[in-house]
């Protein structure tokens, strides 16, 4: 067989083979982005979002608290100074004459214009007394006066104790109610009141200034994730389409039993095979006297009408052989099979009128499927004695004929006639191998 020819290229204008694999789809990065992690981005932002205007909420409140409560000490000290008789009988919870009465509340509404408080009250340890002073003051009613005795109670009977409320009437303000330090010697319950609205103010320009800041970095951030995600995307779009390119192009170079052991891994095994060699039949000397277009193009329609045959037939090119090529046929009908696709190669190479004619050869047998590597080079082929034995009978037919082993059945259809029996003394075989020569009809030859 010749191997200095060029290896052909007939599959590039034909139809895909079958059994190629489907390709590979490239990972839907940017899918599972938008789709998956994307919306947990989002939910994660609204949260977090949410979570800072509650902190910040809660920050200045707490700050709020902490200066009511300065204040509340602060107010103490003045009525100890200027009512301290009134104070200890309010401490004590004892009801105040009209004077000290007068004189208290006068107090408080000095000091809730001075601090700039809506209202200041003053209530005895138990709840039981209660002054109150400023331009919005609560009425409270008596079932609101037990609740605030209950609260007292519950929230105002430790020492350095304070309690947040925000209230709607009479008006939308901010109270905070306090009670001494063990240290102090007028355990009075103060609390103030004092304009929600400029608190309010506040809460808001903080939240916007820092919650907006932090949700614009957090959106440049994910969209700066969106940009590179699209980026890696198209890359891996473009990564996967050259690989398929360069799969696909790799795969015309192999078979599909090839392309199925090597994706699979399998180790080597022996399977049931009718196998077909076909090469050009005194190639050498055509070579010698053509331009190397001329036998390249011989090369490559035969090899184009050998894996036409081949395919159509149910079988499998193995590998292509310089002028020749190695098929294999499986199943119960490989035999039937094989012959068809000699007698289909025969009968187009005749039509075809190339300057020379193949010869063909055909043996069933097992035959061992296998990987061979050396180093970063590797191949996956059929091999052993009856691979060996088929390329022996292809070199026994000539022009236009076909050697078959004597062990496989007659063709059963077609247009192959017997045209000899015979033994054949093989290069490299002991024993002998009977064979049967055919060839097309005679009225089938053109």
């Amino acid at each position: 067989m010749e191997r200095g020819s060029p290896v052909t290229t007939a599959r590039s204008r034909r139809t895909p083979r079958r059994g190629v694999e489907a390709s590979e789809a490239p990972y839907p990065l940017l899918r599972n982005f938008l789709t998956l992690i994307l919306p947990i981005v989002a939910a994660l932002l609204v949260a977090l979002v949410i979570a800072a205007a509650s902190a910040l909420t809660t920050i200045v409140e707490r700050a709020f608290q902490a200066d009511a409560t300065r204040r509340h000490a602060h107010i103490l000290a003045t009525l100890a100074t200027d009512a301290p008789d009134a104070l200890a009988q309010l401490s004590r919870g004892e009801p105040l004459n009209l004077t000290d009465t007068v004189r208290v509340r006068g107090l408080l509404g000095e000091e809730a214009a001075r601090l700039d408080l809506s209202c200041i009250s003053l209530a005895a340890p138990d709840g039981s007394v209660l002054l109150v002073n400023g331009v919005a003051c609560p009425n409270p009613t008596p079932d609101q006066v037990a609740r605030l005795r209950d609260q007292i109670e519950r929230q105002l009977s430790t020492p350095g104790a304070s309690i947040f409320r925000q209230i709607r009437e009479p008006i939308p303000a901010w109270l905070v109610a306090s009670v001494p330090q063990a240290d102090n010697d007028f355990p009075v319950i103060v609390a103030t009141f004092q304009d929600a609205g400029p608190q309010q103010g506040v809460i808001s320009t903080t939240t916007i200034a820092w919650v907006g800041g932090l949700a614009a970095a957090l959106l440049l951030a994910t969209g700066a994730a969106v940009v590179l995600i699209v980026r890696a995307q198209r890359e891996i779009d473009r990564r996967t389409a050259a690989l398929n390119s360069t799969r696909d192009a790799l795969a015309r170079f192999v078979s599909n039993h090839v392309r199925a052991n090597v994706l699979a891994e399998a180790p080597a095994r022996r399977s049931e095979s009718t196998v077909l060699f076909m090469d050009i039949r005194d190639f050498s000397s055509f070579a010698d006297g053509a331009t190397p277009e001329q036998a390249a193009a011989l090369v490559r329609k035969v090899a184009e009408i050998g894996f036409n045959a081949v395919l159509s037939q149910g079988g499998d090119v193995d590998r292509l052989l310089g002028d020749g090529l190695v098929a294999r046929f499986d199943g119960p009908a490989r035999c039937d099979n094989a012959y068809a696709a000699a007698e289909e190669i025969l009968t187009a190479i005749r039509k075809a009128k190339t300057p020379r004619a193949v010869g063909i050869g055909l043996i069933d047998g097992v035959v061992v499927e296998a990987i061979i590597a050396a180093d970063d080079r590797a191949d996956a082929t059929i091999l052993g004695r009856t691979v060996n034995l088929g390329a022996r009978l292809c070199s026994a037919a000539g022009p236009g004929e076909v050697v078959a082993a004597a062990a496989i059945p007659h063709p059963v259809r077609g247009r192959l006639v017997e045209i000899g029996v015979e033994t054949l003394a093989l290069k490299g075989h002991r024993s002998p191998l009977d064979a049967r020569r055919y060839a097309l009809r005679v009225s089938d030859r053109i």
